[in-house]
């Protein structure tokens, strides 16, 4: 039987450590359960997670190669942890906006996704009954990207198109300005070094440093926006979760005092159910801050070196923000009343990514 209350899901980044092609389970009492994806596969780079109304998982595989989000069964397994591959949704044969998938994210049944390398945020229309596996249809390009550009020959499901449209096949779409939300990205001029490029030298790393790719990360939606880690500005976008109109970037706090008091390289975003609050991950400076929409207001959460390469985030029932440091290939609890912080469950044999909080 399933164990109660919640667990704890982490894909790992398959990059370091075990390089494990998988999502590990932790029981809500820090536990480590086990490996959740049975079946399906080969997986590779896994991302992000995110569950629907009718409880099903989906998994987004970043491979450039194997670029797809997968679902799994909304029920787990005998062994109270493991979920059964019900089928791939999304490739990049059914969308050009999809390609290397990091975020995965639900408003009712619409599902958002957000591309590194095409540098988007697309969105699917999500239906079929609980014990099946669901279907996707394109979502159509946003009504706000067809209003700005009439004649914007956009990817279909479009959301949030980038400053620096990237080429898929023949087609490139055009560039929304970023005052116009569109996202930014720095570096995919380069080629990605290989694991055996980075270690055993300095002038290897240093070389790899410089050749890092940043682009749209998280995104997750509170209230009726909808909000998109820009990485490669230092910023999230916020945007209408219907229409897609782009309402503002958030990036400094108010308070100059604060330090950290700017987002550096955000990645992981989770919206605090009760409050609307927006929280985000700020792993360059090893820092979280909280967006208060109804004010536009960001401030500083804490900062520490538990934050070292924070990555992905998300609230337990109670109001507990769980989040994953891939530096020390660990999961940490933060009460954002307090700043609190602890260890949540064994230190991990791969480096966190996303972080999924999951009642059962």
């Amino acid at each position: 039987m399933a164990t109660s209350g919640y667990q704890v899901y982490v894909s790992y980044s398959g990059e370091t450590g075990s390089k494990t092609p998988n999502v590990g389970a932790v029981s809500s009492d820090g536990t480590y359960l086990g490996l959740v994806l049975a079946g399906g596969g080969p997986y590779d780079e896994l991302r992000g997670l995110a569950v629907d109304g009718s409880g099903r998982l989906y998994v987004a595989n970043a491979y450039k190669k194997g670029s797809a989000v997968d679902v799994f069964s909304a029920t787990v397994n005998d062994d109270g942890y493991s979920r059964d591959y019900l089928g791939t949704l999304i490739t990049p044969d059914s969308s050009k906006a999809l390609l290397h998938p990091y975020g995965v994210a639900f408003d009712g049944s619409t599902l958002f996704v957000s591309s590194q390398d095409t540098n988007v945020v697309s969105t699917y229309a999500i239906s079929g009954g609980k014990k099946k596996m669901p279907s996707a249809k394109n979502g159509s390009v946003a009504a706000y990207l067809e209003k700005l550009d009439p004649k914007g020959d956009f990817y279909g499901a479009t959301f949030v198109a980038s400053a620096q449209p990237v080429t898929v096949g023949k087609k490139t779409p055009p560039a929304v300005d970023p005052k116009d939300g569109g996202l930014t990205m720095t570096g995919f001029d380069a080629p990605v070094p290989d694991d055996d490029d980075v270690s055993g030298s300095d002038d290897a790393a240093e070389a790899a440093k410089k050749a890092a790719r940043h682009s749209v990360r998280g995104v997750a939606v509170g209230g009726k926006r909808l909000y998109a880690a820009d990485e490669a500005k230092d910023r999230v976008g916020s945007y209408g979760h219907k229409s897609g109109k782009f309402h503002g970037w958030i990036s400094t706090t108010a308070d100059a005092s604060a330090n950290p008091n700017a987002l550096d390289k955000p990645v992981g975003i989770a919206v605090h159910a009760t409050t609307g609050v927006v929280y985000i991950g700020s792993p360059g400076n090893k820092a979280i801050f909280a967006y208060d929409p109804e004010h536009d207001q960001l401030s500083l959460v804490v900062t520490a070196k538990e934050l070292d390469d924070v990555s992905g985030l998300s609230f337990t029932a109670d109001g507990t923000l769980i989040f994953g440091s891939r530096k020390a290939m660990q999961l940490f609890s933060l009460d954002p009343s307090t700043g609190a912080l602890a260890t949540f469950g064994p230190q991990l044999d791969d480096a966190p990514e996303c972080v999924l909080v999951v009642p059962l």
